[in-house]
């Protein structure tokens, strides 16, 4: 039997394993919230007699749900018909894989006792066993499911910030700064702190970064290339505790990326004038160039994200760009190789690189390229960004 598979109710049969606390919420909870981020909006809890709990509404990145606590006996009653997938408790599940297991054309599984719609260990087991359609990406994947035993909570956790990481991180962010980064949130997560107070620490960094700019000099331009590299490091603090806790927002995805945006502006501005204050009159024009074609470039993207989905991802434009190329994947190749070294990840470590080398004053011309072709995919991507559907959020 084939169709849509897009339940509306989830069914978890509470177990010990899912009272052990990640990060300051209950594997349970974090299975609840997983359920409510992939726009699940029921939640029924199967507890033993006399457990049951009153009905509350659970939120997750915007998203609601109805949780209630019902009894095997209660819920033998209920009728779930084929809207239903039952988890079992004490797992970690992958938000992106359950959401492809949501969306995907998918083969009704039945467990050994003969039950509809299981999403469950046994079930993966079956699945790769009888190889159904669509779902081995969880059998294949063995380790995006974990059952949470005591003595592997450390692991537990360590995997759950592995997961934190987005499709459209860059080399260096992937290898360099997650892995920084995911130590300060594993750290920090363990604390009820909102992620805004990160993102307001790196707009504290970016304005270290421009006063010793402006005011540093020679060591300036080099203390100014480190900080601006470390702005980018810690830019990834703030939305990877926001994602261990289910606390991403439209609001934050546009706060993040407006401060990201003033940060690259404050370091081209300051970097050339300190290159100007340093080596001479020839930065002055340069830095001009700078300036009008990153003003360029974001006013641009602006106005097309205001006038076409919203939202607050500038990202919009590399999505738009490997939707187009989804059928030429040559093409698809090369761009997404060329736009690893045109993130912002990338040129602050080439920046901070060029610093301790000695190389800062070749900066404005790595910057005039990039920006160049920042400004024509924009002009080339416009129509296709106007017409695109709103996307989630980063924070």
């Amino acid at each position: 039997m084939t169709g849509k598979f897009k339940p509306t109710v989830a069914v978890i049969k509470a177990d010990t394993n899912g009272d052990h606390i990640i990060s300051t919420i209950s594997v349970r909870n974090r299975l609840i919230k997983t359920c409510i981020a992939s726009k699940i909006t029921k939640i029924i809890i199967l507890v033993s007699e006399g457990q049951e709990k009153p009905p509350y509404i659970e939120y997750a990145n915007e998203n609601s749900a109805n949780v209630e606590y019902l009894s095997l006996a209660e819920h033998a009653k209920v009728d779930m018909g084929e809207k239903a997938i039952y988890l079992q408790d004490g797992f970690l599940v992958h938000t992106a894989l359950l959401n492809d297991f949501l969306a995907s054309e998918a083969r009704i599984m039945k467990s050994p006792t003969g039950e509809k719609n299981i999403f469950s260990k046994d079930s993966f087991t079956q699945q790769a066993e009888t190889s159904y359609a669509k779902i081995e990406i969880f059998a294949v994947k063995p380790f995006n499911i974990l059952a949470i035993q005591q003595h592997n909570l450390r692991e537990a956790r360590s995997r759950l910030f592995k997961w934190l990481s987005k499709p459209s991180d860059g080399y260096i962010s992937r290898t360099l700064n997650r892995p920084i980064s995911t130590l300060f949130s594993k750290f920090f997560a363990e604390y009820p702190i909102h992620p805004i107070y990160f993102t307001g620490f790196t707009a504290l960094l970016a304005i270290l970064m421009i006063y010793i700019l402006v005011t540093g000099g020679e060591q300036g331009i080099l203390w100014g290339c480190l900080l601006f590299h470390a702005a980018s490091v810690a830019d990834g603090i703030d939305g990877e505790i926001a994602r261990a806790k289910f606390l991403s927002s439209l609001n934050g995805a546009k706060i993040d990326t407006t401060i990201d945006m003033i940060t690259n502006i404050l370091f081209m501005g300051g970097m050339s004038y300190a290159l100007w204050n340093t080596y001479g009159d020839e930065y002055l024009i340069l830095g001009i160039y700078v300036i009008i074609l990153a003003l360029m470039g974001i006013i641009s993207m602006t106005s097309l994200l205001y006038f076409g989905p919203g939202g607050g991802r500038f990202d919009i434009l590399s999505i738009t760009i490997r939707q187009r190329f989804a059928n030429k994947p040559h093409l698809l190749r090369i761009f997404n190789f060329c736009n690893y070294f045109l993130k912002r990840d990338a040129f602050a470590f080439l920046f901070a690189v060029f610093a301790l080398l000695g190389l800062a004053k070749y900066i404005p011309e790595f910057l005039i390229f990039g920006l160049v072709i920042w400004n024509l995919a924009i002009i080339l991507n416009a129509p296709s960004i106007l017409k695109s559907k709103p996307v989630a959020s980063k924070v």
